[in-house]
């Protein structure tokens, strides 16, 4: 019997009307096909056994509705992109491409973190790494098509893969320093070879930038829709640049969901392109089903205004791994005495800095090191390291004693920079601390723009920076940490640390790698080149409770925008 939803299908239907479906969808924009029958329940499966690392994954909330097929879903952008080659890493392009284009691997959406024990198939369906890491053999998906009809084969694998780690090509070149050359060993299988085994190889492929192109579309204008033949759940079939992109389904998607039903559930999706004050208010006025699938509230204005407009509005956090610590300068006296950058760190209250920043604790992350939690030491090691176990008063007069047996019983003058917005507040509610607990006579310099401020930096005139740290992965901590790192703003130099960032993209064990990261948080949290702030400002999603099986993780471009598996139920439609 077929199951009726507001006129339109949930998953179960009768084979009959298969062939006059497919009719429709070629006769009609949006209209959905005949799908098999989805299973009353899941087939069994043996649970994979877990890593040891395993165990710190965070699985992502489960839908628990039946997926129904139909419907159009509305979301928007604040800013257009400036090309469809993901390869060219502008903002929002993977938001407006992931839903035409596959990877080759990518992050599963049942876990909010990114990392190696998450790393799942899209266009390959198996792979296999050598015994020495210096080779990956990747057994591709057969039967895929491109959106004009052509096979996909290793050839686009090959093309691909050549494409995004060239310099001239592309913009993400330097996500991949391991990569070597790709083998076209038949139709349906690649080999990959690597100057060195890399864990961060893998990591970058999975990045929504990542996607596989079509060989045929080489040279190709990236800035028009001819670019925009993929494999994936969507076609692009309207882009008005400045205005919205509007995509159709792919009844030729080669993806099933866990049941054997063909994916996508949309019909279609529309993504306008608007400003933010024009997002919140078509939000309100429910001319939209959702903000976006990268950008929600991270502060507590725009969250107050979208949940007193829309007060039906379900929220989802987002967290992200870009950060904003306390850069301490240690060539710049009385911060090269670890005595008086302990001091700093026991004063610093993680929540007063979130709450300064962005308005609410919700934002941030207490008890986090200087490497986001999903990386980073457990909570208790963090605590313990930074003396936050202890009663502030008791922290606070452990800092004036270190600070008086360094010389400093009174203080000292300090120039703090920082970036505007969150960083800003956050620092002068850092500086207040300073001075009521450590008499120290803090001057917070924000505002004075980019070029001015990275002066100051260059000719070392400032005491502490608070800036972000963004990275995809925990090895490009030897950016901001390594000796001859190009954004040490600490002037920090550890031998120890140098050696474990340079072995680490070698460990490919996860249970190793992670320790090995461990260790680089210790050794941050005890020589203190930065504080940590708590200040990993989340990503609030809003969505109408409507839109179902939306999921997140860490990352902004992650297959989410693809938005293969998410459906609209309008029986929890808001009239």
């Amino acid at each position: 019997m077929e199951v009726v939803v507001f006129g339109r299908r949930a998953l179960k239907t009768w084979p009959v009307f298969i062939s006059v479906l497919a009719v429709l969808v070629l006769l009609l924009a949006c209209a959905a096909p005949q799908i098999p029958a989805v299973p009353e329940l899941p087939p069994e499966t043996t649970p994979a056994t877990p890593t040891s690392s395993g165990k710190y994954l965070t699985p992502n909330p489960a839908e628990t509705h039946v997926p129904i097929y139909g419907g159009t879903l509305l979301h928007a952008i604040n800013s257009p992109p400036r090309s469809l080659d993901a390869h060219q890493l502008v903002g929002y392009g993977p938001t407006v491409t992931l839903p035409v284009f596959n990877q080759l691997v990518m992050f599963d959406l049942s876990y909010k973190e990114t990392v190696p024990e998450t790393i799942i198939g899209d266009l390959a369906e198996s792979w296999e790494t050598s015994p020495d890491g210096l080779s990956i053999t990747f057994k591709l998906r057969q039967g895929v098509r491109w959106h004009d009809g052509m096979p996909f084969t290793a050839d686009d694998v090959v093309y691909s893969l050549d494409k995004m780690t060239d310099v001239n090509r592309s913009a993400i070149k330097d996500w991949f320093p391991a990569y070597s050359s790709t083998e076209k060993i038949d139709e349906y299988t690649v080999k990959v070879y690597l100057k060195y085994a890399s864990a961060g190889f893998m990591l970058a492929l999975a990045q929504g930038e990542a996607q596989i192109q079509s060989w045929r579309l080489a040279g190709t204008d990236h800035q028009s829709t001819a670019f925009a033949v993929g494999t994936g759940p969507f076609v692009l079939a309207e882009y008005l640049q400045g205005v919205h992109l509007k995509y159709q389904r792919n009844p030729d998607y080669w993806k099933k969901d866990e049941y054997g039903n063909q994916l996508p559930y949309l019909d279609c999706i529309t993504l306008y392109i608007i400003s933010n004050t024009a997002i919140h208010d078509a939000l309100i006025a429910r001319r939209l089903d959702m903000k976006g699938t990268v950008t929600g509230s991270a502060g507590m204005d725009t969250y107050n205004v979208l949940k007193n407009g829309a007060p039906e509005l379900l929220w989802q956090r987002r967290d992200r791994y870009n950060g904003y610590p306390i850069y301490l300068n240690t060539k710049m006296p009385p911060l090269d005495d670890i005595r008086v950058r302990r001091a700093l760190g026991l004063v610093l209250v993680e929540e007063d800095v979130i709450v300064g920043g962005c308005g609410d604790v919700m934002f941030g992350l207490t008890d986090a090191g200087i490497i986001h939690p999903a990386w980073g030491l457990p909570k208790e090691d963090v605590k313990k390291l930074m003396g936050w176990d202890k009663p502030y008063e008791e922290r606070a007069a452990e800092a004036q004693r270190l600070m008086t047996e360094a010389g400093y019983p009174n203080g000292f003058k300090m120039t703090m920079l920082s970036s505007t917005g969150t960083t800003s507040n956050a620092a002068l509610v850092f500086a207040e601390a300073l001075r009521t607990k450590l008499k120290i006579d803090v001057e917070v310099i924000s505002g004075i723009g980019t070029i001015e401020l990275f002066k100051r930096v260059e000719e070392n005139r400032y005491h502490s920076l608070s800036w972000d740290l963004t990275i995809m992965d925990p090895v490009q901590l030897a950016n901001f940490f390594g000796t001859d790192g190009y954004a040490n703003y600490s002037n920090y130099s550890n031998p120890e640390l140098d050696k474990i960032l340079e072995n680490l993209d070698h460990i490919l064990d996860p249970d190793q790698r992670r320790e090995a990261i461990w260790q680089i948080d210790r050794i941050l949290l005890t020589d203190l080149p930065a504080l940590p702030t708590g200040l990993f400002p989340a990503n609030i999603m809003p969505y109408y409770p409507h839109v179902k099986n939306l999921r997140f993780n860490y990352i902004s471009y992650s297959n989410i925008n693809r938005l293969e598996d998410v459906w609209i139920d309008e029986s929890f439609r808001v009239k």
